[in-house]
């Protein structure tokens, strides 16, 4: 259970904040729509840089030491997010936001390699991230204002991740020669990479003011906290339940039910009418993210590399997503941007589905449902 713990502790740590950060821009630090696409963008963008690079790493200099250097790196860095709030201006908290997603692109692959080497189940193992960004979210929501006690918060739970790691065993490491630049990796991987690059795109133009579009509507902070909350415990309850399914088969399902997910979004006149939609997102999520992990995990030797690329093309994802919609909820409102992003979320389906033909895949998945 010490990955699991890991898993929970360090999610909680990273990604609880994350519904703070569009407020502290634009109260404290009078930010615009555009200017926290950006921030958010940039932030992706180094995060998709260590993803890469790190990942690639873990399967060929080992996964202990960018495991433990990612977390208490991240862990200073959340002291340092803590300092820019109290005497910084808006350059300063962008800047760490940025070192924040860096450092946060180090450890995840080395992690996930390691517990499926471990032979932990993916989908009960993910979960374990979910239950973790639902504690953070909710407790986060709980601060209210006081956001420098937040992150303070946020770096004890890495630091104490960080702990449990350096108990962990790497007796079985096997340590492989990957290029550089792995092209026969991200061919044979390139629809769910392609398909996870669109839907994630479109995501990521309505995460970016999802905290400001809760507040339209009537949520105040504790309310934001919980309504995150449910889509990540959901994903947790869900995550469970998905070790049994065809890969291929999640992945076709999750990109479906998001366009679905998207579209009730713009039904909802109050904060408390969105909820059945967080169960709707977290069911979407939970089968496209472990569908994707275990279909580029169980179809590559170099483990690391592929969750890497993988986490780095949700990264590329958060580069365009939040820049795209920052400047779309500025032209077309957010109902507007939603609109797009379930577009997206279809289109996505389509070139998935498109390549399962392609493949002949899809006639395999047809007879394991027959079964």
């Amino acid at each position: 259970m010490r990955s699991e713990a890991i898993q929970f502790l360090s999610s909680a740590g990273l990604f609880g904040p994350v519904i703070i950060v569009p407020v502290i821009l634009q109260d404290e630090f009078g930010a615009s729509k555009d200017l926290i696409g950006l921030i958010a963008g940039l932030v992706a963008a180094m995060t998709f840089v260590s993803s890469y690079i790190f990942g690639r790493a873990s399967d060929v200099y080992g996964r202990r030491v960018m495991l433990l250097g990612g977390l208490v790196l991240s862990g200073m860095a959340s002291v340092l997010q803590a300092a820019s709030v109290l005497w910084g201006g808006i350059e300063f908290f962008a800047a760490v936001r940025v070192l924040i997603g860096f450092c946060s692109g180090i450890f995840p692959a080395a992690l996930l390699a390691y517990a499926y080497d471990a032979k932990t189940k993916m989908g009960k193992f993910s979960s374990w991230g979910s239950a973790g960004w639902g504690l953070g979210n909710l407790s986060i929501g709980l601060f209210g204002i006081f956001y420098e006690w937040a992150y303070i918060y946020s770096a004890l739970l890495l630091f104490a991740s960080f702990a449990i790691a350096l108990h962990l065993p790497f007796t079985k490491e096997v340590r492989m020669q990957v290029p550089l630049f792995p092209v026969a990796l991200i061919k044979r991987n390139a629809p769910v990479y392609a398909s996870m690059l669109i839907r994630h795109t479109g995501a990521n133009m309505i995460w970016v003011t999802y905290p400001l579009f809760l507040a339209s509507i009537g949520a105040d902070p504790g309310w934001i906290g919980a309504i995150y909350a449910v889509n990540a415990f959901g994903q947790f309850f869900v995550m469970n339940l998905l070790d049994r399914f065809d890969p291929a088969f999640l992945v076709a399902v999750g990109l479906g039910s998001s366009a679905l997910t998207f579209f009730t979004f713009t039904l909802v006149g109050s904060y408390w009418e969105i909820i059945p939609s967080q169960v709707l997102l977290a069911t979407a999520w939970a089968c496209l993210y472990v569908g994707s992990l275990r279909y580029v995990m169980d179809r590559n030797a170099e483990k690391a590399t592929a969750t890497g690329i993988l986490s780095s093309t949700m990264s590329i994802s958060g580069i365009l997503g939040p820049v795209l919609g920052g400047l779309a909820a500025t032209a077309f409102g957010f109902k507007g941007t939603i609109m797009i992003a379930t577009v997206m979320a279809a289109a996505s389906l389509a070139v998935f589905v498109y390549d399962l033909f392609r493949s002949g895949e899809l006639y395999r998945m047809k007879a394991l449902s027959r079964a």
